[in-house]
């Protein structure tokens, strides 16, 4: 996907209104396992993730709209509403805010900066609300090759494109994910709102026993 039409924290247009299946590998201190993702991303404000184990059964499920989740653990039967970052406990996506999250799967830069970026040839850096520095890597027709989060002056989290999969390794967590596009379509329309399941409890998102998926095997 070529990215001069989008700053590296941008989706290009061409990437909008899409439906994308992702196959993932998670690997940390649980151990190892896949599952698949599928993204249907109607815009940056809109926008829904959905996780299947390798034999269809459903994981999670992520409805985004302007900020605003709702989040359904469907291993566990539970559901529950938060807003800003997506930093559930277990969750093999990482603390990226919300709304940023279909830029982290796609290949752009997971925050934007809140003052101007700096720019070095090919290398684009700049901080974020939180005071992190980010810095990022892009080839001659603005696709992200590689980006890295540093906080306290030390990096934190690396991202880099290998061929054709994406590699995310967050230092603190001990936590390494691969992840590979391997299908993608137009989407029509948004995508219809999603809700609670009947028999479903809802709670806080951040109970320690809301994972992402099953146990690694």
């Amino acid at each position: 996907m070529s990215g001069h039409d989008a700053a590296a924290w941008e989706i290009p247009a061409a990437g909008l209104h899409t439906q994308r299946l992702f196959r993932v590998h998670y690997s940390g201190p649980e151990g190892e396992g896949s599952f698949k993702v599928t993204l249907r991303l109607a815009t940056p404000e809109r926008y829904q993730l959905q996780a299947v184990d390798p034999v269809g059964r459903s994981l999670w499920s992520l409805d985004v709209t302007h900020n605003r989740g709702l989040f359904l653990n469907h291993r566990n039967r539970s559901a529950c509403v938060f807003e800003g970052s997506f930093d559930l406990s277990g969750v093999a996506l990482g603390p990226f805010p919300l709304l940023t999250l279909p830029s982290l799967l796609v290949g752009r830069v997971p925050s934007q900066p809140s003052e101007p970026p700096r720019q070095h040839g090919s290398q684009v850096s700049f901080h974020d609300a939180a005071g992190r520095v980010w810095t990022a890597v892009l080839n001659g027709e603005g696709v992200v090759q590689s980006w890295t989060l540093a906080e306290g002056g030390a990096p934190s989290i690396w991202w880099v494109r290998s061929e054709d999969w994406a590699i995310l390794s967050d230092r603190e967590r001990n936590v390494q994910m691969r992840w590979k596009e391997v299908l993608r379509e137009p989407l029509d329309g948004e995508p219809a709102a999603l809700e609670a399941p009947s028999g479903y409890g809802t709670g806080p998102c951040r109970q320690p026993d809301l994972t992402a998926t099953d146990p690694p095997s």
